[in-house]
């Protein structure tokens, strides 16, 4: 077996190791859709987060991709200059007729001034095709969601 040879059988290996725990996805701020359409015209994106510049709290949803059945987490890297900034976000799956759902209680930003990560979970999510996983986050004026990242 030449050299050659040897490193593309170790580059596929690692390759494979590494797909293979990739139950783990992240989706920038800006994706969120805001509950109320009309709240999308006072929302400001930057760099691809996403600030309530509105003079209320604007709820943005994120749908969140699902690889396989199980419980979750979900980590939300938001910012608030200070508690009138806040964000605040709930995590639930929920069966594809709407009829069961799963939850975890609404967790706020542990601090202020500062990009601080949101952890929420575990939540279970039923097997592919049979629910969702989804992410509502209340910001308050002035608060901005940076990313959103989920894993099994």
């Amino acid at each position: 077996m030449t050299h050659h040879m040897k490193t593309l059988i170790v580059s596929a290996l690692m390759l494979t190791s590494v797909a293979g725990t990739a139950n783990a996805r992240t989706l920038a701020g800006w994706h969120g859709k805001p509950q109320l359409h009309a709240d999308g015209a006072c929302m400001g994106e930057s760099w691809t987060t996403q600030t309530n510049n509105c003079s209320r709290n604007v709820t943005l949803f994120y749908p969140l991709m699902v690889d396989a059945s199980g419980n979750y987490r979900v980590l939300v890297n938001a910012y608030g200059a200070t508690t009138a900034n806040n964000v605040g976000c709930r995590f639930f799956g929920l069966s594809s007729d709407a009829t069961s759902i799963w939850s975890v209680p609404v967790s706020y930003l542990p601090g202020f001034g500062a990009n601080r990560e949101i952890l929420l979970g575990p939540v279970y999510v039923p097997a592919y095709g049979t629910g969702t996983l989804n992410l509502a986050c209340d910001v308050s004026p002035g608060g901005r969601v940076n990313s959103v990242n989920w894993y099994q």
